[in-house]
């Protein structure tokens, strides 16, 4: 069970991981940045509606905040590694996706291990 202060660090990080402002969400929120920092810090509760706003907000499924670390994992939720090459991608041209998906088809030709070509060639053709 995860508790209050682990759903708040949680809310935390991921804004900070997005590289969002305080003062951004609390504009989606419709609040002003004091009184959203007082429901970051777990001073004023954090309504239903505003949780929703929140999960919209940080492209993110609502349960992701209240469910445990475990059972998230097993859904997909984005290792550091994943995230990194997810930020790697979309900070990337069309031309150079493009490119950067070329180089992985190249080391998908030449790997030797089964089951990372495997992997890689769903991936890739998915």
């Amino acid at each position: 069970m995860t508790n209050t202060k682990e759903i708040l660090n949680r809310l935390r990080a991921l804004r900070k991981e997005k590289e969002l402002r305080q003062e951004y969400v609390a504009r989606q929120l419709g609040i002003d940045r004091t009184t959203y920092v007082r429901k970051e810090r777990g001073l004023i509760p954090i309504t239903t509606e505003e949780w929703l706003k929140l999960a919209n907000t940080m492209d993110k499924d609502p349960s992701y905040f209240f469910e445990s670390p475990a059972s998230t994992d097993k859904k997909g939720v984005e290792s550091p590694d994943e995230m990194f090459i997810l930020k790697l991608y979309r900070s990337l041209s069309m031309e150079d996706k493009r490119d950067l998906l070329s180089f992985i088809r190249l080391i998908l030709r030449v790997t030797e291990k089964k089951g990372v070509k495997e992997t890689l060639k769903k991936l890739i053709d998915a």
